[in-house]
């Protein structure tokens, strides 16, 4: 219950302070994957997921519509895997973490 407090704590301050810095669309979006997604998901282009059946950021465009994507996460994404919680966002922050995942994909 702690390190889940304490994880919470984390995701807000990466979500409130990180992406005020950032310069780009890539950049936020990659701040806010860092605080929400890391946890589970590898969102670089290297490396392993820590949860086996949370999907790599960059071979995402293999298993979804990055087009979509977008309005997906502004609505409330709902994956395949059950440990992932239901999270919405807001349209600029979305597009921003749709921007930085396309800049991972490993083509």
């Amino acid at each position: 219950m702690q390190k889940q407090f304490q994880r919470a704590i984390v995701v807000l301050l990466a979500l409130w302070v990180g992406p005020v810095w950032a310069e780009t669309p890539q950049q936020r979006g990659e701040v806010i994957a860092r605080g929400l997604c890391s946890p589970c998901h590898a969102i670089g282009k290297t490396g392993k997921s820590k949860l086996p059946a949370a999907p790599a950021f960059r071979n995402l465009d293999k298993q979804t519509n990055l087009s979509k994507l977008s309005r997906r996460i502004q609505e409330g994404l709902l994956t395949g895997h059950e440990d992932m919680p239901l999270f919405r966002s807001g349209r600029d922050d979305a597009d921003a973490m749709v921007a930085y995942i396309r800049s991972v994909q490993g083509r």
